[in-house]
């Protein structure tokens, strides 16, 4: 981060925290402390962040998004099960209020890829039940990590990320393994982790992997990726490189 930046955030901060004293009306003020969080995070500040967050949640224990920021802070920090509980609860939360979209996100998001990485693959099957597109990608590719590849593919689906989900699944069976590179080189910054989970998976998939060609979107990659998996793979994917 240049000075620059770094100068214009604190700026920010401060404008955000004189705003939060004046601020009477409970749901902009919750949104006002989320800002400084974030602020926080980009000033690579993570304990301010940690106890802002914590006090957010105890102020305001049935709002689901303070779960979710300080889940993704225990994700900085490196306390995977922690954050993954936090996230389990911000989903429940959504649940609550009735907001049952927002609740799978976070279940086939972040709640589903630190189960996998933990290699508990029941759940992450058990947290794709129900209806829609990227839920019945992921239940298919939870079935092949417990070792069943006999599931009926979904049709294309309209979902961007359940159809780039889906071509991986396909490479894994052995029907395509074509555009693999060309997909992970459109990839934009959304979903970084499911970004990186594609790129490392298309990899391992080739007998010979050509690293120099898919050097350019490993490099590409905004970290941090928020994955346990994500350092031990960049520096084997990196390294020497």
């Amino acid at each position: 981060m240049t000075g620059a930046s770094e100068g214009f955030l604190g700026r920010r901060l401060l404008s955000i925290r004189n705003s939060i004293d004046l601020e009477t009306d409970l749901s902009e003020l919750m949104k006002l402390r989320r800002k400084e969080i974030k602020i926080l995070i980009r000033l690579g500040n993570l304990a301010v962040a940690g106890e802002t967050s914590e006090k957010l949640i105890s102020e305001n224990p049935f709002w689901p998004p303070g779960y979710s920021i300080l889940a993704d802070l225990l994700c900085r920090s490196g306390r995977w099960d922690e954050a993954e509980g936090l996230f389990e609860k911000a989903a429940s939360e959504h649940e609550k209020a009735g907001n049952a979209e927002s609740a799978d996100k976070l279940r086939t998001g972040p709640v589903y890829r630190l189960a996998e990485a933990r290699g508990d693959y029941e759940k992450c099957s058990s947290l794709c039940s129900g209806v829609g597109e990227l839920k019945a990608v992921l239940r298919i590719r939870s079935e092949r990590l417990l070792g069943d590849n006999n599931a009926i593919l979904p049709t294309l689906p309209d979902n961007r990320l359940a159809a780039q989900l889906l071509n991986l699944e396909k490479a894994w069976r052995g029907i395509s393994k074509q555009n693999l590179l060309e997909t992970a080189l459109e990839w934009d910054n959304t979903e970084p982790e499911w970004r990186w989970r594609f790129i490392v998976e298309s990899i391992d998939m080739e007998r010979e992997p050509d690293f120099d060609k898919w050097s350019i979107p490993v490099k590409k990659t905004v970290c941090p990726v928020l994955d346990p998996r994500f350092n031990k793979e960049w520096r084997m994917l990196t390294d020497d490189r």
